[in-house]
């Protein structure tokens, strides 16, 4: 065989991997997952507000099994004082937020990707102080894959 023809058959099998190559880069590029953004919430993270959206805040990058040390960005403290949430995660992970410590005393509300609640859609606490309400409630964040329970 000539070298030309050894430098044909080199060229075609390079065009053939680099052609492969740049198939798979694209193909991962178009099949990317975007981040979901809640608003007033950094990208990747779930947020707590202590009144509306805006207002002082609280940011989760995980799971979250005791806000009793947690604190808004106004010095307050989190645990039984959130009233809106936003979910920008870039995971696609719901924001489940539970009533007591360890996601015990039942699920208070959760917040799909790239979805906020708002504190006027939150309903207030019961006459007794107990689990009535969802507002000044939350005491434990817990983030769960795609679900089928009903989110914000």
């Amino acid at each position: 065989m000539s070298t030309i023809g050894q430098n044909a058959g080199f060229h075609r099998k390079l065009a053939a991997v680099a052609g492969a190559t740049a198939l798979l880069v694209g193909g991962g590029i178009a099949t990317a997952s975007t981040a979901s953004a809640g608003p007033s919430c950094p990208t990747g993270y779930h947020c707590a507000f202590e009144g509306g959206i805006g207002t002082a805040v609280h940011t989760y990058y995980n799971s979250d099994p005791d806000f009793t040390d947690d604190v808004f960005s106004s010095g307050r403290g989190v645990n039984d004082n959130m009233w809106s949430a936003s979910n920008s995660s870039s995971g696609g992970y719901e924001s489940h937020y539970y009533y007591d410590v360890n996601y015990g005393g039942g699920l208070v509300f959760c917040v799909n990707p790239g979805s906020s609640v708002n504190s006027d859609r939150l309903t207030d606490d019961g006459v007794d102080g107990n689990h009535y309400g969802q507002r000044d409630e939350a005491s434990s964040l817990l983030m769960r894959p795609s679900t089928t329970v009903s989110c914000f």
